[in-house]
């Protein structure tokens, strides 16, 4: 959510939106930062996945 709005923050700003004088552009820039270290949605599903099979195979 918060990369959509960041995203739609920088489009209303046009070309001034990527520019650092900007305050638009340090929160585009973090929320991007975010992006990266949480890693794709995929990747979340498969280790959560991975941890409730072996949570259940454990309680067996």
């Amino acid at each position: 959510m918060a990369g959509r709005v960041a995203d739609l923050a920088v489009q209303i700003h046009g070309g001034s939106g990527y520019m650092r004088e900007v305050p638009v552009e340090r929160i585009y820039r973090d929320v991007r930062l975010l992006r990266l270290y949480e890693g794709t949605s995929e990747i979340q599903r498969l280790i959560i996945g991975s941890n409730l099979v072996k949570a259940a195979q454990r309680q067996q």
